[in-house]
C-alpha cells in the first residue's frame, strides 16, 4: 500500500489492522469490530474530505483521544450511517457510570454500541504464567478485558444507558480492539484467547543486545504520535550505531519507554521491517509488578 500521510496513516491502521482478541475469545453476543468490517469502511470513506476533517495533532498528546477522535471522525463521514453518540456519559443517581464510545445506525440492523480500546502490552513471563502488562505496570490487558466485556460493553443495553441514550431500541455492543505485543522474541507463542494475527512487536530493556532484522537497517525513535500506522523511511531513521549512540542519552537518565521502528534500506523499498520497544535497564520494578499482579484475578 502506498503510505498516507499521518492522520490517514493512523486511521487505516485503526480500521484496517488486526483486531487483538480472537473471535472466540469474545463473550456471547459481542461482535468483532474485525479488519474486514474496517477495510469496507475504509474504502467507503472520502478520504479527500477526511484529510480536511480529520482534527490536527493537538499539543499534549494523548494516544487514547487521538484515536477516539480519528474513529469519531470516520464514523460521522460513513455513508449511509449516521453516528448518533460518541462519548455520552452515562448517570444512575447522579453517578458516573462511564461512557458509551459510539453508537451508530447502520443502513439495517440494530444499532451499533463500539468500544474502542488501543492497547500497547508486553508479554512479560511471571510466576503466574504470561502477563500482558503495562510499560508503567499500572495496567494488565486482563484487567481492560475484564472492564470493557463486564462493564463498558454492557452500558448501552443497561437502564441506565437507554434513558442516556433516550432509546429502548435493540443494541448490538462491538468491540473494536487493536494495538500491539512484545514479545521477547517476535515469534514467541501466544495465547489462544489473542486473534493468531494480532500485530507483534519485540521488548528489550536497554543495555540487552536488541534483535535485528539484518545487518544494513535502518532505525528509528517513534514518539507517540507515530506508534499507530505506518511511517515512511525519512531521515530520521539512522544506521543502527548511530541510532544506538543517539539513544544512549535518551536512557542516561530514568526516562520513559521507547518504541522503535526497524526498516529496510531504501535502495531495498525502505520498508518496516519491524517494531520494539525499549524499557529503561532494571524494568520491571518487582514491587510495581507485584502490586499490579495481585490485582488480576486468577481467572479470566
Amino acid at each position: 500500500m502506498t503510505l498516507l500521510a499521518p492522520q490517514l496513516a493512523d486511521l487505516y491502521w485503526l480500521l484496517c489492522s488486526p483486531p487483538l482478541l480472537a473471535d472466540e475469545a469474545l463473550p456471547p453476543g459481542v461482535r468483532q469490530g474485525d479488519a474486514q468490517l474496517g477495510e469496507s469502511w475504509w474504502q467507503q470513506l472520502s478520504h479527500a474530505n477526511l484529510t480536511t476533517n480529520l482534527p490536527p495533532t493537538q499539543h499534549g498528546f494523548r494516544l487514547g483521544r487521538h484515536a477516539e477522535m480519528l474513529l469519531q471522525t470516520a464514523l460521522a463521514s460513513l455513508p449511509g450511517y449516521q453516528l448518533l453518540a460518541s462519548q455520552l456519559p452515562v448517570r444512575e443517581g447522579g453517578i458516573s457510570l462511564g461512557e458509551i464510545d459510539y453508537l451508530l445506525r447502520p443502513p439495517h440492523g440494530p444499532l451499533l454500541h463500539i468500544e474502542l480500546a488501543v492497547k500497547f502490552f508486553i508479554a512479560l513471563p511471571t510466576a503466574q504464567g504470561l502477563c500482558y502488562v503495562g510499560p508503567g505496570l499500572r495496567d494488565a490487558l486482563t484487567l481492560k478485558l475484564v472492564r470493557l466485556f463486564q462493564h463498558q460493553l454492557q452500558l448501552a443495553g443497561s437502564q441506565a444507558g437507554q434513558t442516556a441514550l433516550g432509546s429502548s431500541a435493540p443494541v448490538q455492543p462491538m468491540a473494536w480492539l487493536r494495538g500491539r505485543m512484545f514479545y521477547r522474541e517476535l515469534d514467541s507463542p501466544a495465547p489462544a484467547f489473542l486473534a493468531t494475527d494480532h500485530l507483534r512487536g519485540w521488548w528489550r530493556c536497554w543495555g540487552e543486545v536488541l534483535p535485528q532484522q539484518r545487518g544494513d537497517s535502518l532505525w528509528r525513535s517513534l514518539n507517540k504520535p507515530d506508534w499507530l500506522g505506518l511511517r515512511p523511511l525519512d531521515d530520521q531513521a539512522l544506521p543502527f550505531t548511530e541510532w544506538h549512540a543517539q539513544t544512549e542519552a535518551h536512557f542516561s537518565y530514568p526516562h520513559w519507554p521507547l518504541q522503535v521502528a526497524e526498516y529496510a534500506p531504501a535502495q531495498d523499498g525502505g520498508h518496516e521491517l519491524a517494531r520494539g520497544i525499549l524499557l529503561p535497564p532494571g524494568w520491571p520494578s518487582q514491587a510495581m509488578l507485584a502490586s499490579l499482579l495481585a490485582r488480576i484475578p486468577p481467572h479470566f
